[in-house]
């Protein structure tokens, strides 16, 4: 565990010394806690902890605030090295809207909320935590510990907008000051953070605030916010000789142009907001790319030229993309990005050449299955124009795969497990191998997820009605436990019928596939084949610059290997630890079916 408090202790003697915490909480493994007697919210601080909530005090409470790592797991973006862009962006408009105050931002690894409150040797003005519904435990247990030594908190997140009712459940019911408790439903934009700042100094917090903006201009840059260190991008060490070196060197940026999303795919958390609460939203192209430039301000190094563009989709952004793309390609800027963006761009050879030129360096893609009754189950949009082309699933996507690859753009895509079409015969053959091989085939990274019904999304609704959630209902503790899963690593929904109902051959089918197509040997061939069309089709600054050709063939190589973190991720929530029992020997204890713990015995046995 490293920690850095040397930022929080060069501010102690600013012009004040009022201060926030925005906090980022980690994902607390409770799966084994299902089913468990009389377990609730209070004890998982005495399971991160090892202290009883009840003996926490003025005195010693900054000690329950560091909670055991053992207990926590590393999520996608640190697996990743991205950090959440909406956590930076909210202590940039606490900064705004409180021009006196500083903000430190904390999460459990780098700089913890105990470390941060016994560096400044004072209480914050509030603790702000946003929350996913994977680390919505973690955010708990905090709240609770907080509010013991009368520390307001403010919550928002996704979690916090698409389940709200959850903060009374599972946090108000056990407070013996509620009311310093308040949640934001919707954006943090700038009104909303204002009003909440002023509430604060009142000691007259609301219940609830209700934010309408998703993305402003000017939110960036505020020099009274202390950053976590960096994220290390460790997989960079799998490239030969030069890994080691370039991953202390390196730095993966993130921030977004624009946000909110205006389609409503029913597995998504964000389907069941009203429209005005997900309405797109753009900064400006200048405000955009200043923010990037100030980075670049002495020049680009290593540290300041990689980043991760956060939108779900960059397709969304229609002509605004456009003018975004121009404005980076006519700047100074010279960048190498990753970024979510729909298949259909293949289709549009003049933008796909513009965000080649602007930097565009790797494509994270939605692509789900290649079972076209899988696709037609979770309403994919492609479908029409595959039925069009009269083509296969997979031939479409490898001739749309092929565009991007010539275009120099590497490429990952995110499959769906345990889909209703999904099937499993044996160990050796399941529907995860054809992925495997088609992965291995198109030379393209893999992130795999298992079909989840996401808390506040359409499917859940539904699903609750369907009764479909097998570890328990909101309300239980058996469904608060099993949002360690809600990060679709595993499913909560019930398996299909072809893969005999069981979670354990869903997972397996994921594992197995991941294993294979993110193994060390195939991670290193995809990014080296990357090198060569990388070079081909430079971005604009590296047409007339040797420099800039080879950081672009560097970042084919790096974005691909970082695709393959996977890998790590999955091998780590698989495994077994002293203090935590792994995936594959939690489901197999759990697996009612004799056929299928026969199958797995052996390889249960050996894995564990």
């Amino acid at each position: 565990m490293t920690h850095d408090t040397s930022a929080i202790i060069s501010n102690k003697h600013n012009e004040s010394d009022k201060y926030y915490i925005m906090y980022a909480p980690s994902t607390v493994q409770l799966m084994e806690k299902i089913g468990a007697d009389n377990f609730t919210v209070i004890d998982v601080v005495e399971y991160l902890t090892g202290k009883k909530l009840e003996t926490c005090s003025e005195e010693n409470y900054t000690e329950f605030l560091t909670f055991n790592n053992n207990l926590l797991r590393k999520g996608m973006l640190e697996q990743l090295a991205i950090e959440s862009y909406s956590l930076y962006y909210i202590a940039n408009q606490i900064c705004r809207a409180d021009t006196n105050a500083r903000v430190i931002m904390a999460d459990d690894n780098r700089r913890t909320v105990g470390q941060v409150i016994s560096g400044e040797g004072k209480k914050p003005a509030a603790v702000f935590i946003t929350a996913m519904s994977s680390s919505f435990q973690g955010a708990c247990a905090a709240t609770l510990i907080l509010n013991k030594v009368n520390i307001p908190v403010v919550f928002g997140g996704i979690h916090v907008s698409t389940s709200p009712l959850d903060i009374d459940i599972y946090i108000r019911r056990y407070l013996a000051h509620p009311e310093l408790v308040s949640q934001v439903i919707g954006a943090g934009d700038l009104s909303t953070i204002k009003e909440i700042i002023s509430d604060i100094a009142q000691s007259g917090l609301k219940k609830e605030y209700h934010g309408d903006i998703p993305i402003e201009d000017g939110a960036w840059g505020s020099p009274r916010v202390s950053e976590l260190p960096k994220i290390k991008p460790h997989f960079i060490n799998k490239l030969p000789i030069a890994g080691p070196i370039l991953s202390r060197m390196i730095e993966t940026n993130v921030t977004t142009p624009f946000l909110g999303c205006p389609y409503s795919c029913s597995f998504c958390s964000i389907s069941s907001f009203p429209k005005e609460k997900r309405k797109f939203t753009s900064r400006s192209p200048e405000d955009f790319t200043n923010e990037l430039l100030e980075k670049q301000k002495d020049g680009a190094n290593f540290k300041n030229r990689f980043f991760f563009i956060s939108p779900d989709n960059l397709l969304v952004g229609g002509k605004k993309l456009y003018d975004i793309l121009d404005k980076i390609i006519d700047s100074k800027l010279a960048i190498n990005y990753a970024a979510q963006i729909s298949i259909d761009v293949a289709d549009d050879e003049k933008l796909l050449e513009k965000l080649r030129l602007s930097g565009a360096s790797h494509f994270f893609l939605g692509l789900e299955s290649l079972e076209v009754k899988n696709l037609e189950f979770v309403g994919k949009s492609i479908l029409s124009k595959i039925k069009k082309e009269k083509t296969t699933v997979e031939e479409y996507y490898a001739s749309r795969i092929k565009r991007i690859h010539d275009c120099g753009i590497s490429v990952h895509g995110a499959f769906m497990f345990g889909m209703p079409y999904d099937y499993f015969n044996s160990l050796d053959d399941h529907s995860g191998k054809k992925i495997a091989e088609f992965c291995e085939k198109h030379k393209i990274g893999i992130q795999p997820t298992c079909l989840s019904n996401l808390p506040g999304s359409l499917d859940f609704i539904e699903g609750l009605k369907k009764d479909e959630l097998i570890y328990g209902n909101p309300g239980s503790m058996d469904y608060f436990c099993s949002l360690s899963i809600a990060d679709i690593t595993e499913s909560n929904r019930k398996i299909p019928d072809a893969l005999f109902n069981s979670p354990l051959v869903a997972f397996y089918t994921l594992y197995d596939t991941v294993i294979s197509v993110s193994s060390y040997f195939n991670s290193l061939k995809y990014g080296l084949y990357m090198v060569r069309n990388a070079w081909k089709s430079p971005k604009s600054k590296g047409v007339h610059s040797i420099k800039e050709r080879a950081m672009d063939a560097l970042a084919g190589v790096g974005f691909q290997l970082g695709a393959s973190t996977y890998f790590e991720l999955y091998n780590d929530i698989a495994h077994s630890t002293k203090l935590v029992q792994g995936a594959f020997e939690r489901l197999y204890k759990r697996e009612k079916n004799p056929r299928v713990k026969e199958i797995f015995r052996k390889y249960i046995e050996d894995f564990v």
